[in-house]
């Protein structure tokens, strides 16, 4: 069973349920008149409340279900052009938005990508519809420094964050200076992304040991 199905399977079941109590209130009402249901009220309104709850959990659940298969179907396109290739999750700065715009003008860049880095070059992908596209491939060769800039990123409020984003400083084909930056998301499908710490100063210290091997 799909998560859709499933998901609609929840919310009659939860409906259904509310239609009993209901039901179950009209015919006491309707029998007895005189009954006291403040506590059958109490029973409603928390039925209420946890099949809502229910409902908004399931939602959520389902929402990051659906990117983590989309970053898990991007992951293997990838992997199935180089299988070895390492993958990072990424979510585009407004500078990295910049460069792939002036690169692919006809490509609007999402909020989630992947980065594959690999032993000669760094790629950035994105899944258009249900196909695997490379946007930006950077040579190792061509890369003078790997390392984090404290940026700043806008919230889904448009608020401005602190972020964290790794900074790769290289050289375009025709010997003009460019720096793509990105952020880093916590794991396949997430929309938290990585602060400044072990595991981002990690990643900087394996993409540096890639371009030296290069």
């Amino acid at each position: 069973m799909s998560a859709a199905r499933r998901l609609s399977t929840l919310r009659w079941v939860i409906v259904g349920f509310w239609a009993v109590l209901l039901t179950a209130r009209i015919v006491v009402v309707s029998t007895a008149p005189d009954a006291d249901l403040s506590w059958y009220g109490i029973v409603e309104f928390a039925a209420i409340g946890l099949g809502v709850a229910i409902i908004v959990v399931a939602v959520v659940r389902a929402a990051a279900a659906r990117r983590r298969h989309a970053d898990e179907a991007l992951a293997l396109a990838i992997r199935r052009i180089d299988p070895t290739v390492w993958l990072v999750p990424a979510a585009p700065t407004p500078e990295l938005r910049s460069a792939v715009e002036e690169l692919r003008p006809e490509v609007a860049l999402g909020a989630r990508v992947t980065w594959a880095f690999g032993a000669t070059e760094a790629s950035l992908w994105e899944l258009d519809d249900r196909r695997a596209t490379r946007l930006l491939v950077v040579r190792w060769s061509r890369v003078v420094h790997v390392g984090l800039d404290d940026t700043h990123r806008q919230s889904s409020e448009g608020r401005a964050r602190a972020a964290c984003a790794i900074a790769i400083h290289y050289v375009r084909p025709d010997d003009t200076p460019a720096v793509a930056t990105f952020f880093v998301r916590t794991a396949p499908g997430a929309r938290r992304l990585l602060g400044r710490g072990p595991r981002l100063e990690r990643l900087v210290a394996d993409l540096a040991r890639e371009r030296i091997v290069a």
